[in-house]
């Protein structure tokens, strides 16, 4: 079976929170890594160098103004949806591990983990993985949201994180063009330093074959999926579709992609 290819196509079709956030756990993933390779060691290192310039950036575009009264009130409310499906699933979890409903609760209560949710993110990066945690949640099938009386709280919660998602558009599109520009600019740069090293990697996958970088590999490719199944796909699972030529560069006139808003992420996506 033939070795599979890294990419960075997809990234440019990333809002700049899941940008943010899915280079980040490919800057890891190549900090961790350990080689003697000169070249590789450097091109990881150039990613680095371009993660923090993007993440300067971009703090600088997400907290240019302030937030409108009615983005905190939304905000405030999805936090409570949310906390209050933590609770409940929290509560169930004090159940005999011989109950067949512990287990469901397991399954149901590890999206928390899984995307590190937190109430003290930004309003966009909460917000996208209130949605992503939704969409995982109802296509569950080990448990059903009802059975675990959380249904109403998850669409409650689903619809202020449109909602957020809104109104930080709404605040993105006041944004100064140089602040954009910088972001946008900066975007490209890590998407640059991403191809290099992965053409690196995906070179030495041929010629110099190793356990260590195959699994760096498939990590990597799993990054990749993840984030082209709920950031770009929307969670729905579709046919693959056929790799480019070549990678292109992100776009460097507006950095947010079409139908999409600029926030700050952590995604961490599940492992």
């Amino acid at each position: 079976m033939a070795q599979k290819i890294l990419t960075t196509s997809y990234l440019s079709k990333l809002a700049n929170a899941n940008h943010d956030g899915v280079t980040q756990q490919i800057d890891d993933r190549l900090q961790a890594f350990e080689t003697e390779n000169t070249m590789l060691i450097q091109a990881a290192a150039g990613v680095h160098t371009a993660r923090q310039a993007e993440d300067t950036a971009y703090r600088r575009f997400s907290g240019k103004d302030f937030a409108s009264d009615d983005l905190k009130a939304a905000n405030r409310l999805e936090d409570q949806y949310m906390s209050t499906i933590k609770n409940v699933l929290g509560g169930l979890l004090y159940l005999p591990e011989t109950e067949p409903m512990h287990r469901k609760t397991q399954q149901a209560a590890q999206l928390f983990k899984d995307f590190q949710f937190s109430t003290s993110d930004g309003f966009e990066a909460e917000a996208r993985k209130v949605v992503n945690m939704v969409q995982q949640w109802q296509a569950a099938t080990g448990y059903t949201l009802q059975e675990l009386g959380i249904e109403p709280w998850v669409t409650k919660a689903h619809q202020q994180a449109l909602q957020v998602l809104s109104l930080v558009q709404q605040r993105v599109e006041n944004e100064s063009a140089k602040v954009k520009g910088e972001l946008a600019e900066a975007r490209k740069q890590t998407d640059t330093a991403i191809r290099k090293a992965y053409d690196i990697v995906n070179a030495l996958n041929v010629i110099q074959p190793s356990e260590g970088l195959t699994q760096l590999t498939t990590l990597l490719l799993g990054i990749e999926e993840r984030a082209k199944l709920y950031y770009i796909s929307s969670g729905k699972k579709t046919e693959p579709e056929p790799e480019p030529g070549g990678d292109e560069p992100a776009p460097s006139g507006d950095d947010t992609p079409s139908g999409d808003g600029g926030g700050e992420v952590t995604p961490v996506t599940p492992e």
